[in-house]
């Protein structure tokens, strides 16, 4: 695994340098400014310095972890005097530790990142890399940072500070080794990460892998191909549908008056002729629409004649091999509420004839 490590820019450190860290090797530093990602660069570390992040430990027996978590957030925002971004975590016995941070200067510094292509895993404070020890108190530097770590207290290391936390403690250097292993672990697993929350590092979504992909591509093209044909075919199958209507319609209409040449003819003489006998284009349409409509759910029944009167009835003989056939079109008919008598007779071929009169409602 290769490691990242770098401190939180801000307004005054604003090109920190930045390590990239092996198991077992520590590469020549460079500034922020300088930085080129890689393609093997698997964790990165922002560190927090002591000035800008404040840590407080608190004791809170008989409370399950995510409970003692909650009330320890709860003093440190009531302790604030502005608003902070808080994080916390239940250690080993009772205790939990927490950490603050100004919200504007975590947001400044994780923009500055980002603009170099860095968007770090964990943002730690600096102190708590160091680990604890009753007994002493330990001393770090990194890039100019320097911080104390004591029995819960990490302060950056001036004479004030010193005076009122340290006292006579002994002051023991970190090695730079101990530090290096410390980091690989925060890398893991952090002691506190301001990454949570508002603040919490949003994971790219892999909706599919790229051999998924090509398969969606390639079906989603199946699916429009076939939607096509379908229309296609659809469309073949009405229009071939609508044909074979405007033929026999066509049929009847020559027996009428064999000068007509074509459907369009016959629908032009047709309203021609309703108009001189003062009757409404509109009785016939309805009428004719529902005649057609029925004989269309029986395939075998066919229209041999069909006359029009002046009183508004439409005339039709309707044929077809048997009468179960002619009696499913008379009960479309009737189920869309025409008017309607039939008398039905055979013709000397031994086809089943109706004759059938249609009225508006």
């Amino acid at each position: 695994m290769t490691l990242l490590v770098t401190f939180l820019p801000n307004m005054n450190q604003t090109d920190p340098l930045i390590w990239r860290l092996s198991d077992s090797l520590s590469f020549e530093p460079q500034r922020l400014s300088e930085y080129i990602p890689e393609t093997d660069d698997d964790r990165i570390v922002a560190i927090v310095g002591a000035e800008a992040a404040r840590t407080m430990w608190f004791t809170l027996p008989d409370l399950a972890a995510r409970q003692a978590e909650g009330v320890a957030k709860v003093r440190v925002l009531e302790q604030s005097l502005g608003a902070v971004h808080v994080v916390a975590r239940h250690v080993d016995g009772d205790e939990v530790v927490t950490g603050t941070i100004d919200p504007t200067i975590l947001e400044t510094g994780l923009d500055m990142l980002k603009a170099r292509g860095l968007d770090p895993d964990v943002i730690i404070p600096f102190g708590l890399l160091l680990p604890s020890d009753p007994e002493h108190v330990l001393r770090a530097e990194l890039d100019g940072n320097i911080v104390l770590r004591g029995n819960q207290f990490t302060i950056p290391d001036e004479p004030a500070f010193r005076k009122m936390f340290v006292g006579d403690a002994p002051i023991l250097d970190m090695e730079s080794t101990a530090l290096h292993q410390a980091l690989q672990v925060a890398s893991v697993n952090p002691a506190l990460n301001f990454r949570e929350g508002a603040f919490a590092k949003r994971e790219p979504r892999v909706i599919a892998t790229p051999n998924q992909r090509k398969w969606i591509f390639l079906l989603s093209g199946f699916c429009i191909v076939a939607t096509l044909l379908l229309g296609v075919a659809t469309y073949a199958k009405y229009s071939l549908a609508t044909s074979a209507e405007n033929e026999r319609a066509l049929a009847a209409a020559q027996r009428i008056n064999p000068a007509i040449s074509d459907i369009m003819q016959a629908e032009a003489q047709l309203s021609s002729s309703l108009q001189q006998k003062g009757l409404a284009e509109g009785r016939f349409t309805p009428l004719s629409a529902g005649l057609w409509r029925a004989v269309q759910t029986s395939p075998n029944v066919s229209v041999r004649e069909l006359r029009f009167a002046r009183d508004g009835i439409l005339s039709v003989v309707l044929s077809a091999p048997d009468a179960g056939s002619i009696n499913k079109v008379l009960i479309a008919i009737q189920r869309d509420g025409f008017r309607v008598t039939a008398t039905s007779r055979q013709d000397s071929t031994g086809a089943t004839l109706v004759d059938l009169t249609m009225r508006m409602p």
